[in-house]
């Protein structure tokens, strides 16, 4: 079918349970924390290797893992 597919579920959103963030369509149901399946909203989420994050998991499992590989 047409239509957007989810960045985490890969099935199709429509318009009624979509969520857009950078430019990638989610259903609300899948727009959560991919660590602590915290659901999330455009005003606490941050994203990352096409994963998302809450703010506390994007600061502990991106920034921080990201800074460790210093060379």
């Amino acid at each position: 079918g047409g239509g957007d597919k989810c960045g985490i579920c890969e099935k199709t959103v429509y318009a009624q349970e979509k969520i857009e963030a950078g430019g990638v369509a989610f259903h609300k149901t899948c727009f959560k924390c991919s660590h602590c399946k915290m659901t999330l909203n455009l005003q606490n989420y941050a994203q990352a290797h096409k994963k998302l994050f809450c703010k506390n998991h994007y600061q502990s499992e991106v920034l921080a893992k990201n800074s460790q590989i210093v060379s």
